[in-house]
């Protein structure tokens, strides 16, 4: 059995808060991350995503579509043009374009691979798994 004198136990007591401190501190940071990102990857472009998009829907309906960097583009235009969304300067949109195509592309998507059905809509290219039932 170990024997600590006084010191000793002071030492271990010290170095065990200071790494229960860091440990703590850095989970909350990772939390803080993921709730000011709403759950989208946090990647280069995230930011404007999120200060663009989210304003008038959740992160989730990004989440949820995977397309292509076109059907991205045309949406983005349809949001313009019928929903309020407000024009976007050039540098801006290609940033939000990269990051939708890179993180929610159509071969992003954690389906891929897995006999994906393609369903073309006026405006989406949805690319989900059919449904096993």
């Amino acid at each position: 059995m170990f024997i600590l004198n006084r010191l000793e136990r002071e030492k271990l007591f010290f170095a065990l808060t200071i790494l229960v401190l860091a440990f703590f501190l850095r989970s909350n940071a990772v939390a803080k991350e993921k709730n000011n990102y709403q759950g989208l990857s946090p990647v280069s472009g995230v930011e404007l995503v999120v200060k663009n998009c989210t304003v008038c829907h959740s992160a989730d309906i990004i989440l949820e579509n995977h397309m292509s960097r076109k059907a991205w583009d045309k949406t983005i235009t349809w949001m313009q043009k019928e929903q309020g969304l407000w024009k976007l300067n050039k540098e801006v949109r290609k940033i939000i374009l990269d990051y939708l195509s890179k993180t929610q592309g159509i071969t992003n998507n954690k389906f891929s691979g897995r006999g994906i059905r393609k369903k073309s809509n006026q405006m989406y290219e949805f690319d989900y798994r059919a449904n096993p039932l």
